[in-house]
């Protein structure tokens, strides 16, 4: 079950990252005891500037994905912080929670949904590429530990991804 996650549901939230950052450190920005140490005043927080979605099963979080506003430019919204248990992959739960923010982003009237993935990461560059998103050439050095990150995105459009192939990347303006 996928819901969008509300003020109550920070001891949750905590719970799911910090699984995420157990089980692939390298895929996050952020560190375990950089998110251990948040209050939960830092994940009410987390919960204000845009969405997130947790996937439950059988009352557990066991997966996560946060969704915000591009700073400069309203049309993009950026995807973050994704993560599916390992028990869960290929459940189709992951597509769920993209589906979920690509959906919200459309509710907002955004054109685009980015998101960064480390270059390493082929297994979740392949996920998102049957969610629809194209790279776009544009990488970048991520603060932390210096691994790049490919830029993905793909349009807010209705329909399947996987039946329309490549979407359009938003235009310069």
């Amino acid at each position: 079950m996928v819901r969008r996650a509300v003020v109550g549901d920070e001891g949750l939230l905590r719970d799911v990252r910090l699984q995420a950052l157990a089980d692939a450190p390298e895929a996050f920005g952020s560190t375990y005891e950089r998110e251990a140490a948040r209050t939960i005043e830092d994940w009410r927080r987390w919960l204000a500037p845009g969405v997130t979605f947790i996937v439950e099963d059988a009352g557990a979080p066991r997966g996560v994905v946060a969704g915000t506003h591009d700073a400069d430019d309203p049309r993009i919204v950026h995807l973050m912080a994704m993560w599916v248990h390992p028990g869960l992959r290929g459940s189709g739960a992951g597509d769920a929670l993209v589906s979920a923010v690509v959906g919200w982003a459309r509710s907002e009237g955004a054109r685009v949904v980015q998101l960064r993935v480390i270059e390493q990461n082929s297994r979740a560059r392949r996920f998102y590429e049957r969610n629809g998103f194209r790279l776009t050439g544009r990488v970048s050095v991520r603060e932390r530990d210096e691994a790049l990150e490919l830029v993905m995105e793909r349009s807010v459009d209705t329909g399947d991804a996987r039946e329309h192939g490549q979407f359009p990347l938003l235009a310069p303006d």
